[in-house]
């Protein structure tokens, strides 16, 4: 039998398969075609055929059992070798298919007419034929009827390769939706659960708030602080060096990123925090992100340590020496003053250093004066 693979082939059968029509279910679309091709012809049998690599595979089939054929005993294989109607008036006296089984045996297939169906870039997909076991023809209206009947095939395959294209994005968009927002919620429960305060903020609303941001303002739930300004919630003394900070960093000016300030908690008092501030673009859209510390501890221990530090510089500073030379009487040992004066020794140190005197003897002493006792 002749060939009945077309130049590109390949390509075709790629194109055919990327429809992921082959092997699927019954569909009402097509079958009301092949259903009202057969009424229009008046063959009592019409099928929509797609041909694969190495067989024809029935879509639908009307008025016979769908017989799924090796492509090379198909006779809608000849058809798509060409882009016209194929018509079989007998075929038993055709000698492309007179030994063919369908024509030999009990079916006593005798005529076929095929109208190649093509996707939307020319490629022959298959066929919608129409067949009866008695020799016959058709009509021009019959004919163009066919024509126009595979046209409609054409777009109802383009229709359902477009909708499944669709789901297939739906499918997607969903899953990475989904994964986004699995993401999402991942990153909310670290933030939550972080011991910082965490606020992120766009176009100066607040998009994100954790609970320990909350509690630095002695509140229980980021809701109490949402749609307070932040003249609210800032010490007086800082708010103006705040409000500054907001303004240049929202015309891309250089902030300190890190930097301390009072805020003002639910009760009114004051609450020394940390702020680490960053801003980041997503999606083409800018957020400012705050993790905030409460460090009233670390205020009161670095006042603590300033307080340590004055009293010992001052207990140093009254601690008074004696350094360097000093003028002493080769005779009596009185010492000279810085003024001039001469001093016993006693009121000199007594004087000049923390020291105070206690008056004793040594042995020495004892013996040149009370020499009787040692008797």
């Amino acid at each position: 039998m002749k060939s009945t693979e077309t130049s590109h082939d390949n390509a075709r059968v790629k194109r055919l398969r990327s429809y992921h029509i082959l092997d699927t279910e019954s569909e009402q679309r097509f079958d009301d075609l092949a259903r009202l091709a057969s009424h229009i012809c008046g063959t009592p049998v019409a099928m929509i055929t797609l041909i694969d690599s190495d067989r024809q595979w029935v879509k639908s089939s009307i008025g016979f059992p769908p017989v799924h054929v090796p492509r090379d005993v198909a006779f809608c294989s000849h058809t798509i070798l060409g882009d016209e109607l194929l018509i079989v008036r007998d075929a038993s006296e055709d000698k492309r298919f007179k030994h063919h089984p369908l024509v030999t045996g009990e079916t006593q297939l005798r005529f076929y007419a095929g109208m190649p169906f093509f996707s939307f870039d020319g490629f022959a997909l298959g066929s919608l034929c129409v067949l009866d076991n008695k020799p016959r023809d058709l009509s021009d209206a019959q004919k163009e009827a066919l024509r126009a009947l595979a046209h409609q095939v054409e777009d109802q395959l383009e229709l359902r390769r477009h909708l499944m294209n669709m789901q297939s994005q739906i499918n997607e968009k969903t899953i990475a939706d989904e994964e986004t927002r699995r993401r999402e919620m991942y990153i909310r429960k670290i933030l939550e659960t972080s011991r910082d305060g965490v606020l992120v903020e766009e176009n100066e609303k607040v998009v994100f708030m954790n609970t320990a941001y909350a509690r630095l303002f002695g509140r229980t739930s980021a809701d109490e602080l949402m749609g307070l300004h932040l003249s609210e919630l800032a010490a007086p003394h800082d708010l103006p060096r705040l409000l500054e900070y907001g303004r240049r960093r929202s015309l891309g000016e250089e902030v300190p990123s890190l930097y301390d300030f009072q805020i003002r908690n639910k009760s009114g008092d004051f609450v020394d925090v940390e702020a680490s501030v960053s801003v980041f673009t997503h999606e083409d859209k800018k957020y400012i992100i705050t993790f905030a510390r409460d460090i009233m501890e670390r205020k009161r221990h670095e006042k603590e340590r300033e307080k340590l530090i004055a009293e010992l510089q001052a207990a140093l500073g009254e601690v008074k020496t004696l350094s360097g030379l000093l003028p002493i009487c080769a005779s009596c040992k009185k010492i000279r003053d810085d003024k001039g004066y001469w001093n016993q020794l006693e009121y000199y140190i007594e004087a000049n250093t923390k020291a105070m005197l206690t008056h004793g003897i040594c042995p020495e002493c004892v013996q040149k004066l009370y020499p009787e006792d040692d008797a």
